[in-house]
């Protein structure tokens, strides 16, 4: 073990550093801003609208409207929304085409109006409006080619109002209610055929979550989000688990960093790693290939900032602290060493398995680790990007990146 120490005094700081599963991208294309839309459509993301409340020229609405092209990490200006200036509205995308609506205008009038963005032809389009309340910050996710918008503020309180979009017809429902407390700036995502509610403004934040079955209109309740109650917060879902971070307590008061990791099969949260950027609320996400952005948002200073988030770099924070890895050299030709020390007493090297996979997922080689220093060979897919996991027990303790090239 003193001649493994000797190693990692010879090896570079920044090798040592364990990868993060956020990666800063480029600046957001407009003025620092929050309480934005957002969505994605194939390989393309998007951002528009929101406003700033603070400094000498006071309340200041948008209406510029934004796309990201991860290949090249640049945005550019596309049409602005049709709706006018408007920040707190509702977004989601259904096959080709994107949905806006609601939220307030620059009257301080909530709207419930409901535009569709072509980006093919770049235009915006008015469609049926939302059968509730006027209202902003509401949630919206989409299931089976069906837009479900519900929750928000309706002036002096809070809604609980649910419905679906119906693109096809054109046309929207009245479903269920939300069965807890009404409630304005809630998270929301979909993972397969349910979606997910959770935290908002109840007069401060919450940490309640419940799970919604279209096939029968129900409601369940489900594990609260994490520790904190929060608001203003970021929801997504990628490959299947769900994620909630970031917001604060109460509007204007502590800002949160850190982020959670929801398992739907047992109903589970366990926190990871921290936002890669300033604790803040009013984050807006979207989704591309299984990588989740996330920028822009508030702590009384306003962002322009964007984070990839990737799944499979992502650690409980539970598990961060068991190991120090080193892969040499990475980038690789022919093959690269792992270099594996304990830094806990309750973990045993020789019970440790190391299984590396392909970036489409595929797992492509899995073996057990009998030494500190054991070498991975040049998978026969050749050269390329490579992820590796570390597991004891079947729980993963270490993630992170291999190159052959």
């Amino acid at each position: 073990m003193k001649l493994l120490s000797l190693l990692f005094l010879f090896l570079p700081t920044t090798l040592l550093a364990q990868p993060s599963a956020w990666t800063q991208k480029a600046n957001f294309g407009g003025t620092a801003r929050h309480r934005c839309a957002s969505f994605a459509i194939g390989n393309k993301g998007y951002v528009s609208l929101g406003h700033i409340n603070s400094g000498p020229l006071g309340n200041i609405l948008y209406s510029d409207f934004w796309e990201y092209d991860p290949a090249s990490n640049s945005w550019c200006q596309k049409a602005d929304f049709g709706g006018g200036l408007r920040y707190h509205t509702i977004s989601f995308k259904i096959g080709s085409k994107a949905y806006v609506g609601t939220g307030r205008n620059e009257f301080s009038a909530y709207e419930r109006d409901l535009w569709e963005f072509d980006p093919i032809a770049n235009t915006w389009t008015a469609k049926a409006d939302f059968p509730g309340q006027v209202r902003r910050g509401a949630i919206s996710f989409v299931i089976d080619n069906i837009g479900y918008v519900g929750t928000g503020q309706v002036y002096s309180t809070g809604s609980n109002e649910f419905y679906a979009y119906d693109r096809s017809t054109d046309s929207w429902t009245a479903k269920a209610d939300f069965p807890e407390a009404e409630r304005n700036s809630a998270c929301a995502f979909a993972i397969g055929d349910t979606g997910y509610v959770g935290t908002g403004n109840v007069w401060g934040g919450t940490t309640d979550f419940y799970a919604y079955i279209p096939a029968t209109d129900t409601w369940i309740p489900r594990a609260n989000v994490g520790t904190i109650p929060r608001q203003e917060g970021c929801g997504f879902s990628v490959r299947g688990k769900g994620y909630i971070g970031t917001g604060d307590n109460y509007s204007s008061g502590t800002n949160y960093g850190d982020f959670w990791e929801y398992e739907p099969a047992s109903d589970t949260w366990i926190q990871i790693e921290d936002f890669g950027g300033t604790a803040c609320r009013y984050l807006v996400s979207f989704v591309i290939k299984d990588h989740a952005y996330c920028g822009v948002g508030t702590n009384g200073i306003n962002f322009r900032d964007l984070w990839v988030f990737d799944q499979t770099l992502s650690l409980n924070n539970a598990t961060r602290d068991y190991l120090d890895v080193n892969f040499y050299p990475n980038p690789a030709i022919e093959h690269t060493n792992i270099v594996v020390e304990s830094i806990t007493e309750n973990v045993d090297i020789e019970n440790l398995r190391i299984q590396v996979y392909n970036i489409a997922g595929a797992l492509i080689s899995d073996k057990k680790i009998q030494s500190n220093i054991e070498q991975i060979n040049r998978p026969a897919s050749g050269s390329g990007l490579y992820v590796y996991h570390i597991s004891l027990n079947n729980r993963i303790l270490e993630k992170g990146k291999i190159i052959f090239q």
